[in-house]
């Protein structure tokens, strides 16, 4: 429910006049109510405690820098603890920082970062990254005068976010073709790798008259901190959808694991991995992948459904995924031992009935834990589900929070390399950003 301030008063109607002590008090409650939706709309959004039905929304304007009226929102902690999270208004980038957790955040701040046109909505969105030297690292995709084309941007900071360098785009191949969909990682010695989705190839073919089928993954690798600001241009597979995120994580050799949406045969969207370094190349001297969705959901489109995927400490893959298809359909949770090349078998997380969708997956220790978002017909809710076992078995599913007017895709991030804990974030629509540390 909005809170809207309304003064009402009984009617006299054995009277034609109000007291002067009536009016008075009106006077005085009126100025109450002012007073505190000011004070409302004034205060910074904070860390949420579970709830199992949120009743009061503030009034949010948009006419400002607030983290409620943004579309998404990226958060991720410094290796000193502090928690950032990044969001767009009017085409520049934003950023608060918390030093417990969420709790509380600064004032927000604009990244000193020319405004530019920055993809932000739905699996789309700007990214952020640390080094272990007070190094901040960005990237996202920036729109491009045609639909569907972006280029694929960069910065950095070597002061911890007081400066930054002029954004400069990723992608090497000067095309007004699509480059989005941006996964970022950063190693404690600045090694940064961006992949994405890229439609340069499908881009030529149709110039050729050819037709094309979704786009291609790739990735770019520089260490700018090293002098290395040249960043390289790498396929890394043909035929992937064209609008899923990606998922990314590093494995115990400092090898990257990526996760995504591909298109096999007559438009079957499943979902393969592969680890950089360590794939051995196909035929067409790309990495040859490893196929880890067999649920055949074949739809001509994309389905805006990613995945996620965590590395345990004994370089256990664990993935979960979203499919609508003839033999599987739903969010499913599977880990394997030997980078994909065997897996455990499939199991469903979540109810159909409650459009559980959007899942988004973390471990550390031996505890997995899920999250996603379903629907019960009036809020949209965020579930939790948690293994303590590496996977081999799950406790019961449980609500942490809802959202009357809809939220953001869920996510997990870890405290840091080390740590066993993690933190559940979630951006109600107009509502809050509402955290909770695991």
């Amino acid at each position: 429910m909005v809170n809207t301030i309304t003064n009402s008063q009984s009617d006299n109607s054995h009277s034609a006049l109000i007291s002067c002590y009536q009016y008075t008090c009106c006077k005085v409650l009126i100025f109450i109510a002012l007073l505190c939706l000011l004070t409302v709309s004034m205060s910074v959004n904070a860390h949420q405690h579970p709830v199992a039905n949120p009743k009061k929304i503030s009034v949010v304007t948009c006419e400002v820098a607030d983290i409620r009226c943004a579309k998404t929102v990226t958060s991720a902690f410094a290796p000193n603890g502090d928690l950032w999270r990044l969001w767009v208004f009017n085409n520049t980038l934003w950023y608060q920082i918390s030093d417990d957790h969420g709790i509380s955040y600064t004032q927000p701040k604009a990244l000193p970062i020319a405004a530019e046109n920055i993809s932000a909505r739905n699996e789309n969105r700007p990214k952020i990254a640390f080094d272990n030297n007070r190094g901040v690292y960005l990237s996202w995709a920036m729109r491009r005068e045609k639909k569907y084309t972006a280029d694929i941007r960069f910065s950095y900071s070597e002061d911890y976010g007081k400066t930054f360098t002029n954004a400069i785009t990723i992608n090497n191949d000067n095309l007004l073709a699509g480059h989005s969909f941006n996964e970022l990682h950063v190693t404690e010695q600045g090694d940064v790798s961006i992949v994405w989705l890229d439609g340069r190839l499908a881009h030529q073919l149709r110039k050729q008259g050819k037709k094309a089928k979704g786009s291609a993954l790739y990735l770019a690798q520089a260490n700018p901190r090293k002098d290395r600001v040249n960043f390289s241009n790498i396929a890394l597979a043909n035929n992937t959808c064209v609008c899923c995120r990606i998922a990314i994580d590093e494995n115990k050799q400092g090898k990257l694991a990526v996760f995504w949406r591909h298109i096999y045969g007559d438009n079957i969207r499943e979902f393969a991995l592969l680890t950089l370094n360590e794939a051995r190349q196909s035929s067409k001297n790309l990495p040859l992948t490893q196929q880890i969705s067999y649920d055949h959901w074949q739809i001509d489109g994309c389905p805006h459904q990613g995945g996620g995927i965590s590395i345990d400490e004994h370089n256990q893959y664990h993935m979960v995924w979203f499919n609508q298809g003839s033999l599987g359909k739903g969010i499913f949770y599977a880990h394997s031992k030997d980078q994909g090349t065997t897996k455990s078998k499939p199991i469903a997380i979540g109810a159909q009935s409650s459009q559980a969708i959007h899942p988004n997956i973390m471990v550390s220790n031996n505890k997995v834990t899920l999250v996603w978002m379903a629907f019960n017909g009036e809020t949209h809710e965020l579930w939790m589900q948690q293994s303590q076992d590496g996977g081999k078995s799950f406790n019961k599913a449980s609500i942490l929070a809802e959202a009357e007017q809809g939220g953001d895709r869920p996510f997990l991030i870890k405290h840091n390399k080390h740590s066993k804990q993690h933190l559940v974030s979630w951006l109600r629509f107009k509502q809050d950003h509402w955290t909770q540390l695991l």
